[in-house]
């Protein structure tokens, strides 16, 4: 019996190909890529996994993956005092991550609008901002440079360009702040709240602390004060860790879009396994539906009835089930099996009722029974009434009123 297919009636494109799906059934395959059609909810959670195109995923874990690259590689640049100018392709390495990451989701409809995410005003800020990162390496590349030089650049352009790597330099941090925004929203998106919890109070302490850091390094630099550097200390620990935790958190949402995509990928073949195993049950009716070794010697046995001998071996075939509790039999012993020692101990005695206070605890003056205790015997215990019983025992007096009527004679009436 056929049933009527469900086809899809609005505008959405493939998953993994971007072909417009309209028109086409909803359980079907792509025509141009032959990747399944994902199920989506007929009404939206808002989620990345629900909504989003698995190619747009894709994009943006390679986005998150090219920033965390350049993140890892700078870190090894400046533990093990590499080349400083590998920094610069670093750099260019992030901004591409970072461009790729705030690309314009698509969607068609399916998407549910959001307020941060399909800011292009924010998006163009998060990108131009994070420029100053290879502004920033460029300019430590060139003070290098002239530093290296036997020739020697005047003191004057060296000082100059280290005011402005200053200046850059803080733009780089501020820029933190905005990028920390976009990517607490894109956590929510992606149901990831501790991300994105972690991510905007990034964003408050870079914008708070962060300022209030600035600010007392450049008073401390004008009036040369070592009191403000002693004070500026713990809010600079405090946005160093800040900083750690954001750099660490683009690492943590690669994976995050590796485990999306599992997902989708998941959800989109479930109506292929569901065909698959009704066709397996049609086939197999009543049979072993799945690929079944046998407990002895390994033989697939799909297809066989239960209760019926294996053709390898000729062992009986039970049903596929899984236990609950694996078999006691199968399962090696975690107990000590060794001979049991018995040690002959103290026989106390026991107390009985008489000897037991009123808490059941024995008493002070109590006595505790054992074998080798006799029971005073305090008299005889009659077990059967004998002769001289009865004599003793008074017999009771007749209280029967009733009178001998053998001598009466009967009265005739005649």
């Amino acid at each position: 019996m056929s049933t009527a297919q469900i086809k899809i009636t609005t505008d959405r494109e493939c998953d993994h190909c971007g072909y417009n799906l309209k028109g086409l059934p909803i359980e079907g395959k792509c025509p141009e890529c032959g990747a399944p059609i994902r199920r989506l909810s007929l009404r939206t959670s808002g989620t990345m996994t629900d909504e989003a195109p698995t190619r747009f995923v894709r994009k943006l874990r390679m986005g998150f993956a090219f920033a965390s690259a350049a993140i890892v590689g700078s870190l090894f640049v400046e533990i093990f005092s590499l080349y400083p100018l590998l920094n610069i392709p670093l750099s260019c390495l992030w901004v591409a991550g970072i461009f790729i990451i705030t690309s314009k989701r698509p969607g068609k409809g399916h998407i549910r609008p959001d307020k941060v995410l399909d800011n292009d005003r924010l998006r163009l800020i998060v990108r131009l901002a994070n420029l100053t990162w290879p502004a920033r390496t460029l300019i430590t590349a060139a003070i290098f440079a002239l530093q290296s030089n036997p020739a020697g650049g005047s003191i004057s352009a060296i000082n100059a360009l280290a005011v402005l790597g200053t200046i850059v330099q803080i733009a780089s941090w501020v820029c933190m702040i905005p990028t920390s925004i976009y990517l607490a929203e894109l956590a929510y998106w992606a149901s990831h709240d501790n991300l994105a919890h972690r991510m905007r109070g990034a964003a408050w302490i870079l914008a708070v602390i962060g300022t209030l850091v600035a600010v007392m390094t450049g008073l401390s630099i004008v009036f040369t004060s070592p009191l403000i550097l002693v004070l500026t200390f713990l809010p600079a620990m405090i946005v160093l860790v800040t900083i750690l935790v954001y750099n660490f958190t683009f690492i943590q949402m690669t994976l995050v879009m590796h485990h999306v995509i599992y997902h989708q990928h998941l959800v989109a073949t479930s109506f292929e396994r569901k065909e698959a195993r009704r066709k397996k049950e049609e086939q197999y009716k009543g049979r072993i539906v799945d690929d079944t070794p046998c407990d002895r010697c390994g033989y697939n046995l799909i297809g066989l009835e239960p209760g019926s001998p294996c053709p390898e071996c000729g062992t009986l075939v039970s049903h596929p089930t899984v236990p609950a509790i694996r078999d006691p039999a199968k399962t090696p012993s975690y107990h000590d099996n060794s001979d049991l020692e018995v040690e002959q101990g103290e026989n106390k005695g026991v107390f009985f009722n008489d000897q037991l206070d009123a808490y059941g605890k024995p008493k002070s003056t109590g006595v505790a029974y054992t074998p080798a205790i006799e029971v005073p015997d305090d008299g005889e215990i009659p077990l059967a009434m004998g002769d001289e019983d009865e004599a003793e025992t008074p017999k009771p007096e007749s209280t029967d009123d009733s009178r001998d009527i053998d001598g009466i004679e009967p009265i005739s009436f005649a």
